[in-house]
């Protein structure tokens, strides 16, 4: 009484069922139809799914951006557990992976996590409750352990606590592809094992007395079984004390690997050595009898990434009792595993649109799947029995339009796109395209092709229905050796950028040919267009066209920066700022530099180079030069030192002692002097004993002006015309411009 409403809410709510049959030898024991029913949405690519075994009923979101969410009276608290995300590297196989709470978390309040830190690096770490239960103590943080990762791939990421009370946690083999350093086999480092801990016998954690490697030399303590290459999810089953590991594959393989409850620990299990059951490195005789091999497999074909689960000890289910839940990341598929003595059997349970992160168990044993969804649309759902109808539902895609019917007769899309089978029941599609589209095909359903789709409904099903414009293909190509740009109407051709576009058959589209600057257009070729008007395509077919531009002149730019000018032979330029001229392909430009007054040329730059005057540039192409020039004195001298009768005494040689002097002179609050010939134009001006004298008197002034005794030089008196200016006139000017501070 009083639950059809809710069982008809429930039915709404589900994502996607399957009917299973539980068979025992050749009789069928019960049918059973099982689904999902969605308790949480919204999540942030969850990862994890745990309860704390406080006798609380919440469940804990792992979220992989780095927050952990409680899921609480069927709601999922605004307020997260614990915020880790500004310390957790994400995303890809990154970010917070695994959480733990301590066996004794009712009365002591612990938890672990795992995550990668920012750096990439494995992290373990205790956390405590608060005072709030629903809200942890972010500064209770304690590191219990930090490994290395050579790479951003395969961190392993589960932890939980065993039967013996220990903390298990799983590391991947490092990453990149093939294990390279054969990590996996190396007992010397943590990266592909499994490795059991003692958290409550040391600080940060003790190592249990019976861990198999714990003396054995040249092996890490911590170890508990090694050879994995991913063991993304493992679990024990809380009734035996089973271990189960699933490891993810390289390229072939996806396995589950078994531990007895008994075991001493110390297995091996393959990796790289194998991949499942197959030999991976070396190709041959790779299992010498020491290895362990898994007790289920799959190749690629059903999926590529593994996701365990658990073995079912729930009640809802006695049907399943034992049997071990597993998933793929990749494909959805759901399966569930069977023991008899040593062999294990498994069972497609449903084939799904999830994207298979984890499973979930809850106090009671009751099993969830966790969907990873492509950002903030992740769910928990939880497994579940329902009615045996399942929906197909239609979705018509493509840039074109079509209808899709039913047989028998229910769904007619366009209007109705939906409708509720009965399970087994086998549903004929057929598509049908509107004037001007095409149909493309299907997806979905197992459905392909153009042809009917047929359809058994054994779960919730979407299948999807593509139709398309037809198009043709417009190409334009530019030849010759200048440069241009074509533009089309109506829209789509924008060459060089977009030279390719396509248009619905019968379009009329007109091309424009714009020539660059030194460029002219010199016609058209194909698609019936000549001449160096516009070129009109009417487009029946696919077409090209090619578009002819010829070079006619390169650019060149010239660009000042400072006091002076640029000139150039052949003459076109002449700039104080910036100027431009174009010159026949091929043609040898000189540019002249001239400075203006006080300052002096610092160099070329672009296509030029140095700090002569003078500039050839080779107009091979567009080119560009900057010719730099300074009024202040940069604090070193050109040719310095000055080697006395060698170094021929040179224009710019006064001009960065004028500015030096100068500077001195406005140190003390002098003006600046008043030099005979201001601009010294490099290799036109000569340089002449009357220029030294007024340096001398200049500097000697600044000294006066310092309270210095002015210097003294040698070749006191020079005289115009007759004393020849030396490299020593000019380096005792330069020695007496430093030693005055």
């Amino acid at each position: 009484m009083g639950s059809a409403a809710p069982q008809r809410r429930l039915a709404l709510a589900l994502l996607l069922t399957a009917v299973v049959v539980i068979v025992a030898g050749r009789h069928a024991e019960a049918q059973l139809t099982i689904g999902f029913e969605p308790v949480a949405t919204g999540l942030s690519s969850p990862l994890g799914l745990v309860h704390a075994g406080d006798g609380s009923g919440r469940l804990f979101v792992v979220e992989q951006t780095g927050r952990i969410k409680v899921l609480a009276g069927g709601a999922v608290l605004a307020t997260a557990f614990l915020d880790l995300s500004t310390l957790v590297s994400c995303c890809g196989e990154r970010g917070l992976l695994g959480l733990a709470f301590h066996p004794d978390y009712e009365t002591n309040g612990f938890f672990y996590v795992h995550y990668t830190n920012t750096a990439g690096n494995t992290t373990l770490e205790r956390y405590r409750v608060s005072s709030n239960p629903n809200v942890a103590d972010p500064a209770s943080a304690r590191l219990l352990l930090n490994v290395t990762q050579p790479f951003a791939n395969h961190n392993g990421g589960q932890i939980a606590f065993g039967p013996d009370r220990y903390l298990y946690m799983g590391l991947g083999d490092g990453g990149d592809a093939g294990d390279p350093g054969n990590r996996a086999q190396n007992l010397g480092l943590l990266l592909g094992k499994i490795l059991r801990i003692d958290v409550d016998g040391g600080s940060p954690y003790a190592i249990p007395a019976t861990n198999p490697f714990r003396n054995t030399q040249g092996a890490l303590p911590e170890i508990w079984a090694y050879g994995l290459r991913n063991p993304w999810r493992f679990s024990f089953d809380r009734q035996t004390g089973d271990l189960f590991i699933a490891d993810v594959g390289q390229s072939a393989r996806e396995e589950v690997n078994f531990q007895s409850a008994a075991s001493p620990g110390g297995e091996n299990y393959g990796w790289r050595r194998m991949e499942g059951t197959a030999c991976f490195n070396s190709s041959t005789a790779c299992n010498d009898g020491t290895l362990k091999l898994p007790i289920i497999e799959y190749d690629h074909s059903l999926g590529c990434s593994i996701t365990g689960g658990y073995r079912y000890r729930g009640g809802r289910f006695p049907q399943y009792a034992g049997r071990f839940f597993y998933g793929d990341f990749c494909s959805g598929r759901i399966w569930a595993a069977t023991q008899s003595g040593q062999t294990w059997s498994t069972t497609q349970l449903m084939d799904t649109t999830l994207s298979i992160t984890s499973f979930g168990e809850d106090e009671g044993g009751e099993l969830y799947v966790v969907h990873y969804g492509s950002g903030s649309n992740g769910t928990i759902q939880r497994v579940v029995e329902v009615a045996q109808s399942f929906t197909l539902t239609v979705n018509r895609v493509g840039t074109g339009t079509g209808t899709v019917t039913s047989a028998p007769a229910a769904i007619n899309c366009g209007s109705v796109c939906a409708n509720t089978y009965g399970a087994g029941a086998v549903v004929t599609l057929t598509a049908t395209p509107a004037a001007g589209s095409v149909f493309a095909g299907w997806s979905g359903g197992g459905c392909s092709g153009t042809s009917t789709c047929v359809v058994t409904v054994a779960a919730a099903t979407t299948v999807s229905a593509t139709f398309t414009v037809p198009t043709v293909t417009l190409t334009v190509a530019r030849a010759g050796t200048g440069g241009g740009t074509i533009t089309s109407a109506p829209s789509g051709i924008g060459c060089p950028v977009t030279c390719v576009a396509s248009y619905a058959p019968g379009t009329r589209v007109t091309l424009t040919a714009q020539a660059d600057v030194g460029s002219s257009f010199g016609g058209w070729s194909g698609g019936g267009c000549s001449g160096t008007g516009t070129c009109v395509v009417t487009l029946d077919t696919s077409t090209a066209v090619t578009a002819t531009f010829t070079q006619q002149f390169f650019t060149l730019t010239v660009t000042t920066a400072g006091p002076g000018s640029v000139s150039s032979s052949p003459s076109g330029i002449s700039c104080g700022t910036v100027c431009a001229a174009g010159f026949s392909p091929g043609t040898s430009v000189t540019l002249t530099a001239s400075t203006g007054a006080g300052a002096t040329f610092s160099g070329w730059s672009g296509a030029c180079a140095g700090t002569g005057a003078f500039c050839t540039v080779a107009m091979t192409g567009f080119k560009s030069v900057t010719a730099t020039f300074t009024t202040t004195f940069g604090g070193s001298f050109a040719d310095d030192p000055l080697v006395v009768n060698s170094t021929p005494v040179r224009a710019i040689h006064l001009t960065d002692l004028r500015l030096a002097i100068d500077r001195a002179r406005a140190r003390r609050s002098l003006a600046p002097f008043a030099w005979t010939d201001p601009v010294i134009a490099l290799g036109v001006t000569p340089v002449k004993a009357l220029h030294v004298t007024q340096m001398r008197t200049a500097l000697s002034q600044a000294y006066l002006a310092a309270g210095r005794t002015a210097p003294t030089f040698s070749d006191s008196s020079l005289t115009a015309g007759a004393t020849f200016v030396r490299a020593a006139h000019i380096a005792e000017l330069r020695a007496a411009v430093l030693a005055l501070p």
